[in-house]
Order: structure tokens, then sequence, then C-alpha cells
């Protein structure tokens, strides 16, 4: 098998090189590969010799653009430039275990035309980050229906890449993007590694932002969603009118100014849950009638010269 790695790197050469050597040592009896390292637009350069070597191609970007869509930019590339089997995306901090790429590669050979994700048994993480992750992975249940337990880390056949970067929800996020593909799934249980040096980067905030591009993917199902909650919210203002008025009227269980400020309450909901409704059909329609970006056809446009 021919086998080309999309990773991409912000300032971690140090990291990126262990990759180099670690990829080395665990693909050097299993398949041919070469690496396509996508450069954040760091600010710190790589040391002197790491960039020359055959199998190693670097693409600059022009800016920074984060981690999803240096990744979408490797894949574009590799779909336009590179011959090969398939692709493994993964991040270069040693937490995608270069070990595991031979378990991908075989789950791949018995189901061809899948991809092949890396589930996460076990997370090494902190506390804080493991209860906001599941608070992630909630909350995208929530909105979407769909549960995802994979990350970035996957093998996928270049036929199927060369139709993903036609999608434009890849852009914002990887794996939703996989999840919400018709292509199947085959997903192999693996351990995250430990870092080769330093912390992560990941913080609240930037796992608040990834759970919501992934919600992006599945925009039209999370608005219809939103759509049906304000619904049976409606539908509760209206039963608590009516019987609040129900009880004003027909019965002697009335307390002065209760029934008002009841009536008063339910209404505001009411109007709230009329307008988040008429907001997000709106916003619906708006989105249906534009075309999406599609990495395939702009990913040059980022690429240094």
């Amino acid at each position: 098998m021919d086998l080309c790695i999309v990773t991409p790197v912000f300032n971690d050469w140090a990291s990126f090189e262990r990759l180099l050597g670690d990829l080395e040592d665990s693909l050097v009896d299993k398949c041919n590969f070469q690496v396509v390292a996508v450069n954040d637009d760091s600010y710190v350069p790589p040391p002197d010799g790491l960039l020359e070597r055959d199998n190693l191609t670097v693409l600059n970007l022009i800016c920074n653009l984060g981690h999803q869509r240096a990744i979408a930019i490797g894949l574009a590339y590799v779909a336009d430039n590179i011959h090969c089997d398939a692709v493994v995306v993964m991040d270069a901090d040693g937490e995608d275990k270069p070990s595991d790429i031979p378990t991908l590669i075989d789950a791949s050979a018995a189901a061809p035309e899948s991809i092949v994700v890396a589930g996460r048994g076990k997370r090494s993480e902190g506390a804080a980050f493991r209860l906001g992750y599941r608070l992630y992975r909630w909350m995208f249940r929530l909105f979407t229906g769909k549960q995802i337990r994979f990350g970035n880390f996957c093998l996928i056949p270049v036929g199927i890449v060369k139709r993903l970067v036609f999608q434009d929800s890849i852009w914002n996020h990887l794996a939703a993007t996989v999840l919400r593909s018709r292509f199947n799934i085959e997903m192999v249980m693996t351990e995250r590694g430990t870092r080769y040096q330093g912390e992560s980067s990941m913080n609240s905030a930037s796992l608040a932002l990834l759970g919501l591009s992934a919600i992006s993917v599945y925009s039209d199902v999370a608005s219809l969603r939103t759509m049906m909650g304000a619904f049976l919210m409606s539908m509760v203002a209206i039963t608590g009118i009516l019987v609040t008025a129900g009880l004003r009227i027909f019965t002697d269980l009335a307390i002065p100014g209760w029934a008002s400020n009841v009536v008063g309450s339910m209404t505001i909901i009411l109007i709230q849950c009329v307008i988040v409704s008429v907001l997000v059909s709106f916003i619906v329609l708006a989105n249906r009638s534009q075309r999406g970006f599609i990495v395939a056809h702009h990913y040059n446009e980022y690429l240094s010269t």
C-alpha cells in the first residue's frame, strides 16, 4: 500500500521531528509512505535539515487558519497532486500514535471501501478537559441526533478523499463531515498517546469553538431541532395559558394577581418561541440559497509561494 500522512504543524517542529522517526519505525515493513505537513503559518522556524527528506512535502500556509482548515487544505492538495492508495490524517504531537497506523491499515484491507477511524477507548487528559469533552459530545447529540466518538485520526481511501474535499463542511470539521457522509465507517479502538513534549493548546474556548464547528456541519438538522424545541415550548406556554384561564374562570382556586402573572409569563415565552422559529427559518432558507466554500477549488489560494 502507498500511504500519505497528512498532519498540521504549528511551531512544534521538535514533536514533528519525533513523529517522522516514529513513522519510520512503525511503517518501515508495512507500506510505502510519504508525509504532507501543513505548516499553519508557524512563527518558529524548523531546525536546519529537518525538511530535507525525499518523502516529505511541506505546505506553507499564507496565514494561520487553525487545525481543521489546515487539514482540509492538506487533503485537497493530496487529492490533486499525490498518487497514493489511502490517506492517514493525524496530529503531530504524539497523541495520535504512529504505532496504531498498521491497525488502521489492516482494518482498511478488510473493508477497502470504508473510512477507518480511531475511536478512543481511554482518554488521558485532565478531569476538566474530559468534562468539557463530554459536554461537547452531549451538545452534538442534542442538536444533531448523532454520536461522535472519534476525532481527526483516521485512514481514508484516496478515492473517498477526492470526494470529501468537494464537501463544503470539511472546511469546518473533518470528523463531523465523515460522520455525515454516506461512506461506511469502520471504527478501531485505540488509546490516546502521550504528547512528545509540552501541553495541549486546547482550552475551554478552543473546545467550545470545535464543538460549534462540528454542529455547523449539521446546521440544517440543528436548526430543525431548534424549531421543534421552540414549538414544544410554545405548546407548553399555550397549555399553561389555557389551564390558568380555566382555573381562574371555573374554580375558586384563584389567588389575587397570580393568574395575570402566569398568563403574562407564558405569553412572553410564546412570543419568544415564535420569534426564534421565524428567525431560524429565515437563516436556514438564506443558507440554502448560498454556495458553500469548496476547498478543492480554493486551497491553492492559501499556499505561500
